[in-house]
């Protein structure tokens, strides 16, 4: 099923009109036919499903058959990554969409060996941002995740400051059980309020340095470990990631 994001405007109380790119990717690209099933977001959480009625040389008229459930995790999750080497940025934004961030902020730390050039890192950024916007529709998202600029530690701190949970895999970190504990608070959180956010640092290949780590738990960040093994670091995303995720929609599941 297709899937479009819309503006709040072209929302009826029966009726959607698709219009601009969205009207020419459907009608032009996609050559959807009246009768057609798909999907609507107005990127604020809210999903309709619709049926092609009618197309004009403007606009596509969509008739709403229903309201669908929140395909969205039930808490926000920032993921801080640090900067990779090569494009592996790329999959990691891609793989952290499906698994339910709401945003990204690449990390400039001191093991990073890519670095954003200013001249360069609009035009990254808008890449990457593309990226997340494609990620978001292929896995039926509600949201459209933001892609951040690039920070360095201080301006991050301040990005998460208001969070209700900090987390840090840090391989120096071994023990699981408290980190199953954290894990276990963070599922009451979400039981007891709506808005629950998360922020989740991912370190370099090179890991974090032990002033970083430091720095990083004053501000209220929690070490947690993701086993005894060393993981790459788009391994050690997916991993953080894929535990939240499953535990957020755990907590829900039981209510």
């Amino acid at each position: 099923m297709h899937h479009f994001f819309v503006s709040k405007e072209e929302i009826g109380e029966e009726k959607i009109l698709l219009r601009g790119e969205n009207f020419h990717h459907l009608h032009k690209v996609l050559r959807g036919q009246i009768g057609e099933k798909i999907l609507i977001s107005d990127g604020e959480g809210v999903d309709y499903q619709c049926e092609i009625q009618s197309f004009s040389e403007e606009e596509a008229v969509l008739s709403i058959c229903f309201r669908e459930e929140p395909h969205e995790l039930p808490a926000k999750i920032i993921l801080l990554q640090a900067l990779p080497k090569g494009d592996k940025m790329e999959w990691i934004i891609q793989k952290a969409v499906e698994l339910g961030i709401s945003a990204l902020i690449p990390l400039e730390s001191k093991n990073t060996v890519m670095k954003l050039k200013e001249k360069k890192e609009e035009k990254k950024i808008s890449r990457w941002q593309s990226i997340m916007d494609s990620a978001a529709k292929q896995s039926k998202r509600s949201i459209l995740p933001k892609m951040e600029k690039g920070m360095g530690w201080k301006e991050a701190f301040s990005y998460v400051k208001d969070c209700d949970f900090k987390l840090l895999p840090y391989e120096n970190e071994r023990g699981v059980v408290p980190t199953r504990e954290i894990l276990g608070k963070i599922e009451e959180a979400v039981k007891e309020k709506k808005d629950c956010s998360i922020a989740l640092c991912i370190g370099p290949e090179g890991g974090f340095s032990k002033e970083e780590v430091e720095a990083a738990m004053a501000e209220g960040f929690l070490p947690i470990s993701l086993g005894k093994r060393i993981l790459r670091t788009e391994t050690a995303a997916i991993t953080a990631l894929s535990l939240m995720m499953m535990q957020l929609e755990y907590a829900v599941a039981e209510e």
